[in-house]
């Protein structure tokens, strides 16, 4: 979230409105995500406590209703996902926007197809199984070059 601020302080001298619409989409589904409960720690902290009335379970119906639980968990987690969606828009609007400005031309264009595939890769992400860590790997770049270039600004 605070990168995203950050990225409106930079930018919004060249695009006001665009600049905003990216930041605020951005937060905004990082706000949804919280909510929802739909982010990997959520996941992992239910697994856990799912896995732990399971092991003190003393029935097989018991066991049964936990394990289910889980599955169900793990099944609403991996589901496609608005927040993820929200998050790209986010990304590609402010790489956009950051075409015209201080950022170097080839940070804006890894943020253009990082958000494009983003869009694709969390549609698809039930079907994508492991190749979506290479949309995560882009994101991950995109970040640290963004993260840099803000700090070097500073």
């Amino acid at each position: 979230m605070v990168v995203f601020l950050a990225l409106y302080v930079a930018l919004k001298h060249l695009n006001k409105s665009y600049a905003a619409i990216g930041a605020v989409v951005a937060i905004a589904s990082e706000v949804v995500a919280l909510a929802a409960n739909s982010s990997p720690p959520s996941l992992n902290g239910g697994l856990v406590y799912l896995s732990d009335q399971y092991v003190a379970a003393t029935t097989a119906a018991q066991r049964i209703a936990f394990a289910t639980a889980a599955e169900g968990l793990i099944a609403v987690t991996n589901a496609v996902n608005a927040a993820g969606i929200l998050f790209e828009i986010g990304i590609l609007i402010i790489s956009l926007v950051m075409l015209k400005g201080v950022f170097h031309k080839g940070v804006a264009y890894l943020g253009i197809v990082t958000g494009a595939l983003g869009i694709i890769s969390e549609a698809l992400r039930p079907i994508l199984g492991i190749g979506y860590i290479v949309f995560f790997v882009l994101e991950v770049i995109w970040f640290i070059a963004v993260g840099w270039k803000l700090y070097r600004l500073g």
